[in-house]
C-alpha cells in the first residue's frame, strides 16, 4: 500500500494588517487548516472577520468557522482556507463600509418616536461612538432626548462605501492571500460569504465579479436601505450568463430579522425566476433571529455545498 510521505503542516490563524483606502490598516485574519505540504486549498472570503473565529473578538457571538472546516473534513475529506476581514467596531461605520451606493437610492429608517423615561443604561462593552458624535460613557443612563439626538447624528453620518470595500477585497486582500498562503486559485475554488450588511456586500460583490467567485453565502442581507424596485432593477442589469451559486438565507423569529426577510423575499423570488434551479438555494427559518448563533449552522451547509459542488457552478 502506498503511504504519502508529504509532511503535514499544522493549522494556523495568521493576522495580516493591510492598507485600506483612506483609512488605517485593516486587520485580516487567515485560517489555514492542517494540510499536506504542497497541498492547495479552496478559499472563502468573509466579511466581519471578528465574528467568525472566536468568542473573544466579538461580544455578540461567533460562527466557529474553524470548527466547521474540521467537521467538514471529517465528513467529506474536504477543507478550505477561511479569510476574515475585520469590520470597524461601531455598527454605523460597519454599515457604511458594507453598503454599496450603486444599487439604488438610500432610504434610512425613520427616527423612532420618543421612548418613555427609565430606559436601561448603555451596556458595558459597547464600541465607541464614531468620530464626530458625543461620547456615551459606559453605564450612563440613556434618555429619550439623547436617543433621538444620537439617531439624528447617525443619519447625518451615514455614507455608503461598499464599492471601496469591494476594491479592497479584490485588489489588496485576494492578491496578498494568494501570494502568502496555499490557495487553490480560480473561480471554482473561491467563494464569498457574509451576514446582514455583510450579506448585502457579499451579494453585491458576487454579482459584480462572477468571474472570480463560484458561490456566495448571503445571510440575512440588509436590503432594507433600498426600495424593492431599485434592487430588482440592479439585479436584472447585473445578472450575467455565468452567475455564482447563491445561498440565500433569512429568519423570521424577531421583528428585525422578519423585516429584513420581508424586504429580501421579492429579490429571492426574482433570482429564482431568473437563474437555473441548481444555482440558488433559499432557506427561511421561521424561528431564527438576527445573530451569529443562527448563521453558524447555515454557514456549515454553505461550506459543504461550496466544497463538494463548487466545480459544477
Amino acid at each position: 500500500m502506498f503511504f504519502s510521505k508529504r509532511k503535514t503542516v499544522n493549522e494556523e490563524l495568521v493576522s495580516l494588517h493591510l492598507p485600506y483606502p483612506d483609512k488605517e490598516d485593516r486587520l485580516v485574519r487567515v485560517y489555514v487548516p492542517e494540510h499536506k505540504k504542497g497541498e492547495k486549498l479552496p478559499v472563502i472570503y468573509m466579511t466581519d472577520g471578528q465574528s467568525i473565529f472566536d468568542e473573544e473578538s466579538n461580544p455578540w457571538g461567533c460562527w466557529h468557522t474553524r470548527e466547521a472546516v474540521k467537521a467538514e473534513y471529517e465528513s467529506s475529506g474536504r477543507k478550505a482556507i477561511i479569510v476574515g476581514i475585520h469590520s470597524p467596531r461601531h455598527p454605523l461605520l460597519r454599515t457604511n463600509e458594507l453598503t454599496p451606493k450603486s444599487i439604488g437610492s438610500i432610504t434610512l429608517p425613520e427616527i423612532p418616536p420618543p421612548m418613555p423615561e427609565g430606559m436601561p443604561p448603555m451596556p458595558e462593552g459597547m464600541p465607541p461612538m464614531p468620530e464626530g458624535m458625543p461620547p456615551m460613557p459606559e453605564g450612563a443612563q440613556m434618555t429619550p432626548e439623547m436617543l433621538t439626538q444620537m439617531m439624528e447624528e447617525m443619519q447625518k453620518m451615514f455614507s455608503p462605501e461598499g464599492e471601496i470595500f469591494d476594491n479592497f477585497l479584490i485588489k489588496t486582500v485576494m492578491p496578498e492571500v494568494e501570494a502568502k498562503f496555499p490557495v487553490k486559485k480560480g473561480r471554482a475554488n473561491t467563494a464569498i460569504c457574509g451576514s446582514s450588511s455583510g450579506g448585502l456586500e457579499s451579494f453585491y460583490i458576487a454579482l459584480v465579479h462572477p468571474e472570480r467567485f463560484c458561490a456566495a453565502g448571503i445571510f440575512s442581507p440588509a436590503f432594507i436601505f433600498y426600495s424593492t424596485d431599485d434592487i430588482k432593477t440592479w439585479v436584472k442589469n447585473s445578472l450575467q450568463k455565468k452567475t455564482p451559486f447563491l445561498y440565500i438565507y433569512c429568519g423570521q423569529g424577531e421583528e428585525k430579522e422578519k423585516e429584513m426577510c420581508d424586504q429580501a423575499k421579492p429579490i429571492f423570488d426574482l433570482l429564482k425566476d431568473s437563474l437555473p434551479q441548481k444555482m440558488i438555494k433559499e432557506v427561511i427559518l421561521p424561528d431564527a433571529i438576527h445573530n451569529e448563533a443562527a448563521w453558524e449552522p447555515i454557514f456549515k451547509d454553505f461550506l459543504h455545498i461550496f466544497l463538494t459542488e463548487g466545480k459544477k457552478f
